[in-house]
């Protein structure tokens, strides 16, 4: 019984623990800085932003140093950010500002942080735009698939943006990483993304004329373009955390369980030895006659008075 217990409580201490390592709310990846559009399952590898709703909110965005977070719960290659300037982009084509000239190789699962480059010198305080992100997954299905997200800005001066609320920071696992996908970079025709859907590198072949401007960080290349990342990746996922911090809980709980069903056993024993022990709960038993020194053919002289 106690092993089975012991079982019970392991096996819901792995499934709590892959319930928060993993959210419903989103695909393999995401924005969590600028806050991306609403997530659905069904349009997730529709471009250009894989969402069934158009623009609704606008994150305020500096127009220098602008930065974005990355958050992902499966790895995922071949990363490639554009911008389009459109109020309302609805085409692959309005995106065509890339923001980095060469694909992410890997985002591992985690909370990444990356530099963008700075917007055009004739992009002004009050312009919208809409942050594409663009990469490859094997998330649902075996196959690899392409993904999208969205999220929309408003650029604002950056005096008048505090960098400090940016939740930029490096946290991610990648000791369960595994190899990418396509040994030659780019892989063209997958699943989702249209059965002669057009390449990742959709980039111009003209960078000089269609591409934003990078930032000069100097030898920073994690072959990731002109998105350097700030800082080394550290630690794990808020997902493993979370799935640790429940994994002891749920180990506590067993132990607490354990030591009262052996209270209750030993209450249990202890009531039936009291109950064998007692006058009422076992039989009677005659003493055996004792052995008289008398023999049965001796006579017992007295006096007679």
């Amino acid at each position: 019984m106690v092993r089975r217990f012991q079982q019970a409580v392991a096996l819901a201490a792995a499934a709590a623990t892959g319930v928060l390592s993993a959210s419903e709310n989103m695909g393999p990846a995401s924005f969590m800085w600028p806050p991306d559009r609403a997530w659905s399952e069904h349009t997730d590898n529709e471009g250009p932003c894989g969402s069934i709703h158009r623009v609704i909110d606008r994150t305020k965005f500096p127009l220098t140093n602008g930065r974005v977070a990355l958050t992902a719960q499966d790895d995922s290659y071949h990363a490639v950010m554009s911008i389009s300037f459109h109020n309302d982009p609805q085409e692959q084509k309005d995106f065509g500002f890339v923001l980095n000239a060469n694909p992410i190789t890997e985002i591992d699962p985690g909370h990444t942080c990356f530099t963008i480059p700075d917007p055009p010198s004739s992009i002004a305080p009050g312009t919208n735009a809409t942050i594409q992100l663009m990469y490859v997954a094997d998330f649902d299905r075996p196959e690899n698939q392409t993904f999208y997200a969205c999220a929309d800005i408003q650029y604002v001066r950056a005096a008048d943006f505090p960098q400090d609320t940016i939740p930029c920071f490096n946290a991610t696992d990648s000791e369960n990483d595994v190899p990418v996908p396509t040994a030659t970079g780019l892989p063209t025709n997958l699943p989702g993304h249209g059965d002669n859907g057009p390449p990742l590198n959709t980039a111009d072949p003209e960078p000089s004329s269609s591409s934003v401007p990078s930032n000069n960080n100097g030898g920073n290349n994690n072959n990731n373009g002109n998105i350097p990342i700030d800082s080394v990746k550290t630690g794990l996922s808020k997902g493993a955390i979370a799935g640790a911090v429940i994994g002891s809980i749920l180990g506590l709980a067993a132990i607490l369980g354990l030591a009262f069903l052996l209270y209750r056993e030993r209450q249990r024993k202890n009531r039936l030895i009291a109950q064998r022990d007692s006058g009422r709960g076992v039989p009677w038993v005659e003493d055996p006659p004792k052995k008289s020194n008398i023999s049965a053919d001796s006579v017992v002289l007295g006096t007679r008075s």
